[in-house]
């Protein structure tokens, strides 16, 4: 089953075997299976699981891959989550409602395919929490008695603290209920769920849910996994999902998401600190009108006429005649301009040297490294802040495209990275342990090729190779519009560059830094 969170519809695929040995069952299982998709968010009163896709994220997903993501498959712990959360909405459902469709879904799956040890405590577990002795029987016949299965179940019901929920002779529905609708105990409930469950995953271990395959887990890694799971798991694999999430852990100071890679996570966090800079976002556009239909006219006269709006008609004598329009329906019409120099390349040149690691006042207080590794009040930060800016405030004004965009960080050495993604991974895995500040020209050399591309340089020092090459550098500086901006005191290095004519910023904070690469850009790009 899948539903989607944009349209509410509910897409139902069966075995259609099953339904011509149990035509009367079908429904049943349909009915049921509807009402399990749709109580993920809560169903005519009952609360569900997860409810929303921060809950998914949040209190069942990220504990579990905290257990998972070290030995296993991305995908096993979206197949996990799922069989615990369709668990946890099963017994919520159970107070009112038979289930009879989820255990004839079970038997199903064991018609097809035998249990493997996973799917058995999986089984198990439901029957437990929800199911009476009919369901129970009917599914027995499939379990192997596995004495892992029974150990596995043993310890997450005592863990957990179900176990004294669970005995058959003092059973109550709604304490179970109750004491799993709970979001404060999900956490730990995951937790102890994955460590349990994780002993019984072997090859073939995943057989389907309701909502997962099993495509995609161990033993099933080859198979497309694109498309399974619920549309909480479709959702938390978005940008803007991702971006929320980490935007929370940094505001929180916790550490990134086990699920979320370190390049990914920086990115998309730079991206939302940026967003929040102030940049002004205007069409570089000029309005104009064009005519939407023509109406009414004459005889075309040569003489005053031009040929615009014009048409051939038959005249009274059957011949051939020129007609001109007389009036037409004007429409307002935005047409995008390019304003002259406009920068159709843009370039950044940011120095990574050892002492762009420090604070701004040159100590060691870089902040909180929870999430960036190089401290939120380091000076790279405000740097690297700069240029997450710098492409918010392209993307703003609809001039930011994966081409014509560069970025090289230099230190020791000289990193250059053409196009949009590759310039960001640049940015994103600086030197900082340099002991020089050396710019290796002739690897730049292509951001200065030809005239009028916007090109900016950051640095916090001099550049120890500068009396090398800053006649050359100023020279090809020149033809460009190009800023730089230092950080810190002047030195000789930018004593050269205004003295030779290049623009230069002195950045005493360096927390403005980021908003004066905006404000310069801008400038450049308008040509005030």
């Amino acid at each position: 089953m899948k539903t989607s969170l944009k349209t509410g519809e509910i897409k139902i695929s069966y075995n259609p075997e099953y339904e011509q040995m149990h035509p009367d069952e079908t429904q049943i299982v349909v009915k049921d299976g509807t009402r399990h998709e749709i109580n993920h968010h809560g169903y005519r009163g009952f609360k569900g699981c997860p409810r929303n896709v921060k809950n998914h994220a949040k209190l069942i997903f990220e504990p579990i891959s905290k257990v998972l993501m070290p030995a296993y498959f991305h995908e096993d712990c979206h197949y996990i989550s799922n069989a615990l959360e369709d668990t946890i909405l099963h017994s919520d459902l159970s107070t009112e409602f038979s289930l009879d469709g989820i255990s004839g879904f079970f038997d199903d799956v064991g018609s097809v395919s035998k249990f493997s040890p996973f799917y058995e405590a999986h089984v198990k577990l439901n029957m437990y929490l929800w199911g009476n002795k009919k369901q129970k029987s009917k599914l027995s016949r499939f379990y192997a008695h596995d004495e892992k299965v029974r150990e596995v179940l043993d310890n997450f019901l005592e863990r957990t603290g179900l176990r004294g929920l669970v005995k058959s002779s003092s059973k109550d529905r709604r304490k179970i209920r109750q004491f799993l609708n709970d979001e404060a105990k999900w956490r730990e409930i995951s937790r102890v769920y994955a460590e349990e469950f994780s002993k019984l995953m072997q090859p073939g271990y995943a057989l389907p849910l309701m909502n997962h395959s099993g495509s995609g887990t161990k033993g099933r890694e080859d198979e497309d996994s694109s498309d399974e799971g619920s549309e909480f798991d479709r959702e938390m694999r978005t940008r803007e999902f991702k971006k929320e999430r980490i935007q929370e852990s940094y505001e929180n100071r916790e550490i990134k998401p086990v699920w979320m890679g370190s390049l990914e996570s920086l990115d998309l966090l730079y991206e939302s600190l940026a967003e929040k800079l102030k940049i002004k976002a205007e069409t570089f556009t000029n309005q104009s009108k064009m005519p939407v239909y023509l109406y009414g006219s004459r005889e075309f006269d040569p003489e005053k006429d031009d040929f615009s709006h014009i048409d051939f008609r038959m005249n009274d004598n059957a011949e051939l005649e020129l007609r001109k329009r007389r009036f037409n329906e004007l429409m307002p019409l935005e047409v995008k301009i390019h304003e002259k120099g406009f920068p159709r390349t843009r370039f950044g040149i940011v120095d990574t040297s050892g002492s762009m690691s420090r604070d701004p006042d040159g100590g060691s207080d870089i902040g909180d490294t929870s999430i960036i590794p190089f401290g939120d009040n380091s000076r790279y930060h405000y740097a690297l802040l700069s240029w997450y800016g710098f492409l918010e405030y392209l993307r703003q004004n609809h001039l930011l495209s994966q081409t014509g965009i560069g970025v090289a960080n230099f230190g020791d050495e000289t990193n250059l990275g053409i196009g949009l993604e590759e310039a960001k991974r640049v940015m994103l895995y600086p030197q900082l342990n340099s002991s020089t500040t050396k710019l290796e020209l002739d690897k730049v050399k292509t951001f200065f090729e030809g005239r009028g591309n916007l090109i900016f340089t950051i640095s916090d020092g001099e550049i120890s190779n500068w009396d090398e090459i800053k006649d050359e550098f100023v020279k090809d500086a020149l033809k460009h519009h190009y800023f730089h901006l230092q950080v810190g005191n002047e030195n000789e290095t930018t004593e050269y560059m205004r003295k030779k004519g290049l623009k230069v910023e002195e950045i005493k904070n360096a927390q403005d830094l980021a908003q004066k690469t905006i404000d310069l850009t801008d400038k450049s790009l308008r040509g005030s």
